[in-house]
């Protein structure tokens, strides 16, 4: 398959590109779908592929659940997409956490450049956990630059993007990626956010990170092509309405027998945990039994 590259989306060549992709979307996505994750068994499904992808990367070290898996999962507000084809084969995942008490999975190394953010009262959401199967793609190094890959890979942002805009409160979009994905965000849109470093959470590999001021996009999105598709007028919220509630089943099975995060989290994040299921008796969900 020929490799494919972009610049700015306000450039020409990058129109053209973003064009064809999208004449291509009979051929090849028609028989995908792009949504919320909708049970525990999608939930580990998705975080079974980052593990996978990702350890075949050196992302992770191994571990016997075979999940890319952190509390943060456990909030309500966190949301896993996924790409299905003929809804069986998982094409595609990505997960977006919103800020809380817990922080976000990028503080580990950007917590001064976040920070500044929040001190400016803006909310903030990682866009986070992006994998392609790759078994679905054929093998060989991954990039982003294949079409087939590019365009699925843009179709589950855009319906991220589509999520972040209708149902939440976000005001910028933060992400933490390895610089050879840079090219990806320069497209969307993402400014710089920090420099170079290195990211104990990818065991050890480079990061670079970038945000997105999602109030921009609602009165950037007639500059060019590109950004109408992505950001354009305000989605509906009907598409999301069935997005996955944990039940205090699936935190016990998946935080406390299968991980152990639960009984590792301090007294702060529990209490936090607890106060965002009210409902929940979190004494039952971490008894040892």
């Amino acid at each position: 398959m020929p490799t494919l590259s972009l610049s700015s989306p306000e450039d020409p060549q990058s129109l053209t590109l973003l064009g064809r992709l999208r004449e291509t979307v009979p051929a090849f996505l028609q028989p995908v779908e792009f949504r919320l994750v909708q049970s525990r068994q999608e939930l580990e499904a998705a975080l079974r592929l980052v593990y996978d992808e990702y350890l075949k990367r050196g992302y992770v070290t191994p571990n016997a659940q075979r999940l890319k898996l952190s509390l943060h999962h456990a909030l309500p507000a966190t949301t896993t997409f996924i790409a299905l084809r003929r809804r069986t084969q998982l094409l595609a995942t990505l997960t977006v956490i919103e800020d809380s008490p817990l922080k976000l999975p990028m503080d580990e190394i950007y917590h001064e450049e976040l920070d500044g953010l929040r001190r400016q009262g803006r909310h903030l959401v990682e866009a986070t956990l992006l994998a392609l199967n790759t078994e679905c793609f054929g093998r060989g190094v991954f990039t982003m630059f294949h079409a087939k890959k590019l365009l699925l890979t843009l179709r589950l942002f855009k319906v991220m993007f589509d999520y972040l805009r209708s149902c939440t409160k976000a005001d910028d979009l933060v992400a933490c990626f390895n610089p050879k994905h840079a090219i990806l965000y320069d497209f969307l849109e993402l400014k710089p956010l920090g420099g170079r470093k290195f990211y104990a959470g990818a065991n050890g590999h480079p990061a670079l990170a970038a945000r997105l001021n999602i109030a921009e996009t609602k009165t950037h999105a007639t500059w060019h092509t590109a950004y109408a598709f992505f950001y354009g007028k305000t989605p509906s919220p009907q598409p999301f309405a069935k997005r996955l509630y944990l039940s205090a089943e699936d935190l016990r099975e998946l935080f406390v027998l299968a991980s152990r995060l639960l009984p590792s989290a301090s007294p702060a994040e529990v209490s936090h945990l607890a106060s965002c299921y009210p409902s929940y008796d979190f004494d039952t969900i971490l008894a040892n039994r």
